[in-house]
């Protein structure tokens, strides 16, 4: 696929998760999904770590949403410069916010594209105001 094709493929991902649409996981994400990170060294593989991935961020955000900022692709490579906006609903522990605290917060991922799907994702996760990793 071009680069245009999957720019638009995360494009949708973004505006379908944004609107809570889970399905869109097993349509745009590839059984052999990786998320390379190294807050998660060992993050479930394929669409099982598409969706806690997704399912978990929406657990702790219930209300999240995703702004693409930025948006680059060359060969099959796509990386994004985005900002996430949401109430915190997770567990009140030190370092954290508040529980039912607006937060915002930027991060950047790149992504590896093939055959019109999310085959891995490298991110620079977002933080918190107190500089820990938010994901």
């Amino acid at each position: 696929m071009s680069p245009q094709e999957n720019k638009a493929i995360l494009v949708r991902a973004v505006e379908e998760l944004n609107r809570g649409n889970l399905e869109i996981i097993g349509q745009l994400f590839s059984p052999t999904f990786v998320f390379h990170s190294p807050y998660h060294p060992n993050w479930p593989r394929g669409l099982e770590g598409a969706r806690e991935m997704i399912t978990g961020a929406r657990k702790t955000i219930p209300d999240l949403q995703a702004t693409v900022d930025d948006i680059f692709a060359e060969g099959d490579r796509v990386a994004i410069r985005w900002t996430f906006r949401g109430t915190y609903r997770g567990e009140g522990k030190p370092g954290f916010p508040a529980p039912g605290e607006r937060i915002t917060t930027v991060a950047i991922s790149t992504y590896r594209m093939a055959d019109g799907k999310i085959v891995e994702d490298w991110g620079v996760e977002g933080l918190w105001p107190n500089g820990k990793p938010w994901a």
